[in-house]
């Protein structure tokens, strides 16, 4: 008798490339069918089983031991138990599940192993333990679910193995990966349907992770990898309610977003170690949390997002950091706290009101910018609440509101505390209430002859306190209705002022 893999199968494996595909051509093996209680283990190279159950209480437990070895298994029914043990390399299992509380456990121990199985229906078990280091000629697991209340939890070893999960269709599931060592992949390529819980963690150098689509809503996803230079990219996130949580420790790693699209989604984002690195295209939605966490030296963060009532928090703890949000929206929350040296913050607001923008940074030669329309004086920017606070030496803040005078009701909170530290402004609009405070020495808030330091507008407060040496106050205001209060204690200070 000849066994002749799925086309599905088929499909899969020439699809994974020549890893463990060029090891299971089954044509002309000879095959083994086992039904009911069965228990069979075969010793040498290149043999081949097939097995097919299709009553209730049925249990197989196969073992092969040698290179190149195939292992064909179909259950159809409840309560089924298959168990799998393949020793060597070059083996492959393949394994089509339909029914319900069926349980499979398989154990791999060599290089160039596979497994691909198939579930369709609910209360599925899948176990999958590969161990043997894989470089180059990695083993993979290979899952595709059909159904509800499946638990699927896959353990590879060593390094250099593979695990995708592809087109799960289903809610309720349960899906964790564990891969130990270097060189790891795992991948999910299409996740459709509610209340799944994700749990996937890697640990050594150089490790992947990647969700290719992720739909549906109250989702969980859990992502931890722990060592140098992994990567985890989400191609797009598309429901409600998601939770996700992504931690990295070590050196060099990386986070990214393609596309996030839905409400009250909550994304936890911990890096601790250098050089890593938190980058989304774009979050479109509303009540969404979005937290970002990384520890050490040369992180970034960027975020982009449009929608109303969303909270975005970045936390940078660490020397040269740089964070970046951009929103179009209102109503939304923006937190970025440095602390360190050489950090950068950006916060880009465009078309948005009631937006509550905070800005603090801790340590030397840190620059806050945030701008709001400008440059497309089409876009209005109204009853924001800004507030920048920076201790330190060197500091810059910028703040850039409107075109021409189509910004309003802003409130603006600039607290600096240091040497050297610049506020060069430019904004433009009716009823701003604008208030600066500088403790140090060197301080500026500049204009005059341009650069900044222009209000424009109709009922205008704009005030400014400077506690300190050679402080300068230039600029101009320019409107109906606006009051300007200065203050300087301390030498040496200049104030010039235009109102018009």
């Amino acid at each position: 008798m000849k066994l002749n893999k799925s086309l599905l199968s088929c499909a899969v494996a020439i699809a994974m490339g020549t890893s463990f595909a060029s090891y299971a051509d089954t044509d002309n093996k000879s095959a083994s069918n086992s039904e009911l209680s069965t228990k069979i283990s075969i010793l040498s190279t290149a043999n081949s089983m097939t097995l097919a159950q299709s009553q209730n209480n049925n249990t197989a437990i196969l073992m092969q031991e040698g290179d190149s070895n195939t292992i064909e298994v179909s259950t159809t029914g409840n309560e089924n138990t298959t168990e799998v043990t393949q020793l060597q390399s070059g083996n492959y299992v393949g394994v089509t599940t339909i029914g319900n509380n069926n349980e499979q456990v398989y154990a791999q121990d060599g290089v160039a192993n596979g497994v691909i199985t198939e579930v369709t229906g609910n209360n599925n078990y899948l176990n999958v333990l590969q161990s043997g280091q894989g470089f180059f000629v990695n083993n993979e697991a290979v899952n595709m679910i059909v159904g509800d209340d499946n638990i699927v939890d896959v353990e590879q070893g060593t390094g250099g193995h593979w695990f995708y999960n592809l087109d799960m269709k289903g809610n309720g599931n349960e899906i964790s990966s564990l891969q130990t060592g270097e060189w790891h992949e795992a991948e999910l390529t299409s996740v459709m349907g509610d209340q799944n819980s994700l749990s996937l963690e890697q640990n050594g150098y150089w490790n992947t992770f990647k969700v290719s689509s992720l739909q549906g809503n109250d989702n969980e996803l859990d992502i931890e990898q722990d060592g140098d230079r992994n990567t985890v990219t989400f191609t797009d996130i598309l429901g409600d309610a998601n939770e996700l949580s992504i931690e990295q420790e070590g050196n060099t790693n990386a986070v990214t977003f393609v596309a996030v699209l839905g409400d009250e989604n909550e994304i936890d984002l911990d890096q601790e170690g250098s050089l890593n690195t938190i980058e989304s295209n774009l979050f479109e939605g509303q009540n969404n949390e979005v937290t970002v966490t990384q520890v050490d030296l040369s992180n970034s963060t960027t975020v982009d997002i449009i929608g109303d009532d969303n909270e975005l928090t970045a936390t940078q703890v660490g020397l040269l950091n740089d964070a970046y949000m951009g929103v179009l929206g209102t109503d939304n929350e923006f937190m970025i706290n440095q602390v360190g040296e050489s950090n950068s913050a950006h916060v880009v607001n465009f078309n948005g009101s009631e937006n509550d923008v905070n800005v603090i940074q801790s340590g030397q030669e840190n620059t806050a910018v945030v701008e709001s329309s400008y440059p497309d004086i089409s876009l209005t920017s109204n009853d924001n609440d800004i507030d920048i606070m920076q201790n330190g030496s060197q500091n810059e803040a910028m703040v850039t509101l409107a075109g021409i005078l189509d910004s309003n009701m802003n409130q603006i909170d600039l607290a600096q505390t240091g040497e050297m530290n610049v506020v060069d402004m430019m904004v433009e609009g009716n009823g701003h209430s604008i208030d600066i405070s500088q403790t140090g020495e060197g301080n500026w808030v500049v204009g005059m002859e341009q650069p900044a330091f222009l209000v424009g507008g109709e009922n205008v407060s704009f005030s400014v306190t400077q506690m300190g040496n050679d402080n300068i106050v230039e600029g101009a205001v320019i409107g109906f209705n606006s009051t300007v209060s200065v203050t300087q204690i301390g030498d040496g200070n200049v104030t010039s002022i235009t109102q018009m």
